[in-house]
Order: C-alpha cells, then structure tokens, then sequence
C-alpha cells in the first residue's frame, strides 16, 4: 500500500507541476486581455469623439456649400438682370435709328 500512496502522491505532483506550468502560460494571455477589456470604453470614447468631430466638419462645410450656393445664385440673378437691361437698351437703341 505504501508503494500505491508513494505512486498517487508522486502522480499529484506531476499533475501540479503541470497545471502550474499551463497557468504560467495562460496567465499572461489572461492579463492581456483583462487590459484589452478596460481599453475598450476608451476606444469606444475615442471613436465617439472621432464621430462628433467628422460630423461637425461635415455640418460646417455644408453651411459652407449653402452659402457659397446662396451668394452664386445671388450672382447669377445680377448678371441675367444685367443682361436684361443690356438687351433692352439695345432694343431701345435700334427703335430709335428705326
């Protein structure tokens, strides 16, 4: 009986060894990924900021392309009134040679 109580414990002791050996190699990847786990609210943040930002430079360079839109329309009003009045007055201009 002494030799199965030697063989059992000598057993244990191999299995010990090897689970401490495959903890000392997991736990490493444990770590990692416990530190990836806490990093993911601050890259969600940071994609959220990344967003907000690309939204509020789109939304500006809209108002931008609205404005410039407004004050071309603005010009093209003037030039065709211009025109207008060019081509009237050469009507005019021709009535009275007749």
């Amino acid at each position: 009986m002494a030799d199965t109580l030697e063989q059992r414990v000598a057993t244990l002791e191999s299995e010990v060894r090897t689970l401490k050996t495959k903890m000392d190699t997991v736990e490493p990847k444990v770590e990692s990924l416990d530190l990836d786990m806490q990093s993911i609210p601050g890259l969600i943040r940071m994609e959220f900021r990344l967003v907000e930002s690309r939204d509020a430079r789109i939304r500006a360079e809209i108002a931008e392309l609205r404005a410039a839109i407004t004050n071309m329309q603005t010009v093209m009003e003037e030039r065709f009134n211009a025109i207008l009045r060019a081509v009237a007055e050469v009507i005019a201009e021709r009535d009275k040679r007749g």
